[in-house]
């Protein structure tokens, strides 16, 4: 969660504001869709299974109108006192009968006749004395009729019932309504009516209406009694296609697909099943719900040039105050062009140029001030070295005149002129390396003069660095002092080592100038306190520190390394500058 807040805060405002958006707009856009989504499949359902209840009962009301036929003309057959008559009488002789195969004929023919959808109308008797006329009429044996169906119908008392489907002896399935006929008073039968109906005929009433879905027509048992694929006929409907029928079942598995199941069922018990698979229902929805997304990509693309268009107008307002504020952290305080908006944007960019102009009058004015008081600084810390060198100086020539009347006293009046003239430097602060060892020549041949052979110096400069900058009368103090403080009663002869070199400083190319002798040394309390600002003692060397921070900063400067009875080392840093 930190590495995320971080990485957002560390965005830039383009990346932010798109981030932002994404968040705000894909998440609502995703809940609505599949929101509506959810819904269109929940309606589209239900829409399916209304449609699918709807296509049933029309099957149902066709199939019902067609076995409402049957069972009127069974009906007619079964009140027909004079059909009863005839299959009922006893005949003699040969041709007592023919008259009655004339009315049954006739009868059964009309009703053939006036429906042309039945496939058979067969009169069944147990009249022995009546013989069959191989067209309508047939004794009730087993091999005219099954013993299952002739028990199913005994069992009927003159109810109508309805047998699996049966192939007749042309190879086409029938489905047969079957009738026992009995006196009205009497539960006796005298014969038994069947009248087939093709089951093709009904397959037409349910093929009209298998687009996208499957139709299966039920008996009252849940045996297919019709469908597309004939060899389902007669099979149990669970057996055959998987799901059991209930009433709150409506959508089952088959096969290991969903599928959505609608049945009603009719008077006798008959049953019209529709079965569609919810893949193919939902076809349609998700074309719709593609459109959608391609219609929601597609506005999320076009809002996401909007936001860039619009998060980069604002970031190149901002980019301009950032830019002028880089500017003003390197010392340009030019003021931005004006923004002549009025918004948030536009009040900030003239507060930052007010800002920006005030700044730099301050600046200019602090600046002034420093620079004036560093010079005056500057100027008052050398005032205080030149008399101190003065009086030194002078009371070197006074001891000669003393010793000697010679031109000794010529001599050390002269190289204290070259040295007050290269000091001076004609009031400029900073000169070349090669006159500050000049001068610093100058003082040691005065030295030499007044000390004689006390002390010897050796030079170590890197000639190539002569024309570099430095600040005047640096090398001098430090001389000074080991000429002064260094020389010990017991010790012969000094020796002091002045080195000039270039080195790496802060990653920078710098100045080292270095004094080092071999006299008495400072113990390390007194080199601690020798640069601090309380310190009376060493005061050329503290004035010498002062005047390069003043001058290079505080990077630079000057060290001490010291032993007692082994002598000290100093080091002045420097920037390595070429002189204007």
């Amino acid at each position: 969660m930190k590495t995320l807040k971080k990485l957002f805060n560390n965005s830039s405002l383009l990346q932010k504001l798109l981030v932002i958006f994404l968040t705000v707009t894909i998440t609502p856009l995703i809940f609505i869709t599949v929101f509506f989504y959810d819904r269109t499949e929940q309606r589209l359902l239900e829409l399916t299974y209304e449609n699918m209840s709807s296509s049933n009962q029309q099957i149902s009301s066709n199939v019902n109108a067609h076995l409402n036929n049957l069972r009127q003309i069974s009906s007619l057959i079964y009140t027909d006192e004079t059909l009863q008559a005839y299959l009922t009488q006893t005949y003699t002789n040969d041709y007592s009968f023919v008259e009655a195969y004339r009315y049954i004929d006739g009868l059964l023919y009309s009703l053939l006749t006036a429906n042309n959808n039945i496939a058979s109308i067969n009169l069944y008797v147990d009249n022995k004395t009546l013989p069959e006329d191989g067209l309508f009429l047939k004794h009730i044996t087993l091999e005219n009729l099954p013993l299952e169906y002739l028990i199913q119908l005994q069992q009927t008392y003159g109810n109508n019932i309805f047998s699996n489907v049966i192939q007749d002896k042309n190879g086409k399935n029938v489905i047969y309504l079957g009738r026992i006929l009995n006196f009205n008073t009497q539960s006796q039968f005298y014969g038994m009516v069947t009248i087939g109906l093709y089951e093709e005929l009904l397959y037409k009433l349910i093929e009209k209406e298998e687009q996208n879905k499957s139709v299966y027509l039920l008996n009252e048992k849940n045996q297919i009694i019709s469908a597309s694929d004939k060899s389902l006929l007669n099979l149990s409907f669970s057996a055959a296609i998987g799901p059991e029928l209930s009433v709150n079942q409506e959508v089952v598995t088959i096969n290991g697909d969903p599928h959505l199941l609608v049945y009603n069922t009719m008077l006798h018990g008959w049953k019209t099943v529709s079965l569609t698979p919810i893949d193919e229902i939902m076809r349609s929805s998700r074309q719709t719900a593609m459109q959608i997304v391609v219609i929601a990509l597609f506005s999320l693309v076009l809002s996401i040039l909007m936001i860039i268009v619009i998060a980069k107008y604002l970031s190149l307002r901002l980019r301009k105050l950032n830019r002028q504020a880089a500017q003003v952290e390197q010392g340009n305080f030019t003021p931005l062009l004006t923004d002549s908006s009025k918004d948030e944007i536009g009040q900030l960019s003239a507060a930052f140029n007010k800002m920006s102009t005030r700044l730099k009058d301050l600046i200019e004015k602090l600046y002034v001030k420093e620079l004036a008081k560093r010079d005056a600084e500057l100027y008052a810390l050398q005032s205080q070295i030149n008399p101190h060198f003065l009086y030194n100086t002078l009371s070197g020539i006074s001891s000669l005149a003393i010793q000697n009347n010679d031109i000794e006293v010529s001599k050390i009046v002269n190289h204290l002129a070259r040295f007050y003239q290269t000091s001076l430097n004609m009031g400029h602060q900073y000169i070349t390396l090669e006159k500050e060892i000049a001068l610093t020549k100058h003082y040691l041949a005065i030295q030499h003069m007044r000390f004689e052979d006390s002390f010897i110096e050796r030079w170590e400069v890197d000639e190539s660095l002569s024309t570099y900058e430095t600040i005047k009368l640096l090398l001098q103090p430090f001389v000074e002092n080991a000429i002064n403080h260094a020389i010990d009663d017991d010790q012969q002869c000094l020796e002091i080592s002045i080195r000039v070199y270039q080195s790496m400083h802060v990653g920078v190319p710098a100045l080292l100038l270095e004094v080092e002798d071999d006299g008495c040394g400072m113990s390390s309390e007194q080199v601690e306190t020798l640069l601090s600002s309380e310190s009376k003692a060493g005061y050329g060397i503290k004035n010498v520190h002062e005047r390069v921070q003043l001058a290079y900063g505080e990077n630079y400067g000057v060290t001490i390394h010291s032993e007692a009875g082994l002598g000290t080392k100093i080091t002045i840093m420097l920037p390595l500058q070429q002189q204007n």
